[in-house]
């Protein structure tokens, strides 16, 4: 208690004894007192205020009651959200995989084809070469057994000529 305390608290008790025997006599002649009136009237605002601040209470609790139930709501929301894009974004990331092992397969599938066609034609261009060689080699041959059978004509020619000749040689001279 402060110093400026102690003479008003004996001032308000002197005071509150002063008034008793006032107080007393009035309660029993029924007259009604002044200052009970205004506490009756007080504890009524006070109990009218305790009951507003109740309610308000009451409906700031169901308040936030349903802000709670609408922010899980929503979150629950968000996460369905959430999983459903991911299963989405995984589905998309498979089905570009799969295109990509589909275009993959495809251009192996075509190099091989291509590989194939190539050797087909390095096959064919073989055995042209080798057909070619083979044709130039038989007409080499046949070339060589014309040249030679040219020569042996050739040869029997002259032997006939020298024949004719040493039979005209003696034919002459004898």
């Amino acid at each position: 208690m402060a110093l400026t305390s102690v003479p008003k608290a004996i001032f308000n008790s002197s005071l509150k004894l002063a008034r008793v025997p006032f107080d007393v006599t009035r309660g029993v002649l029924g007259s009604s007192d002044p200052r009970a009136k205004l506490a009756r009237a007080e504890r009524e605002r006070a109990e009218a205020l305790r009951e507003t601040a109740e309610v308000r209470e009451r409906q700031g609790e169901e308040r936030q009651e349903r802000v709670n139930e609408a922010a899980e709501k929503a979150a629950a929301q968000a996460r369905r959200k959430a999983e459903q894009d991911k299963r989405q974004a995984e589905k998309r990331r498979r089905e570009r995989e799969a295109r990509a092992k589909k275009a993959e397969a495809q251009k192996k599938e075509k190099a091989a084809k291509t590989a194939a066609k190539v050797k087909r034609a390095n096959a064919k261009a073989e055995k042209t070469a080798q057909l070619e060689k083979l044709e130039a080699k038989e007409e080499s041959i046949e070339a060589k057994e014309q040249a030679t059978a040219t020569e042996r004509e050739a040869e029997r020619l002259e032997k006939s000529t020298e024949a004719v000749k040493q039979a005209r040689k003696n034919g002459k001279g004898s």
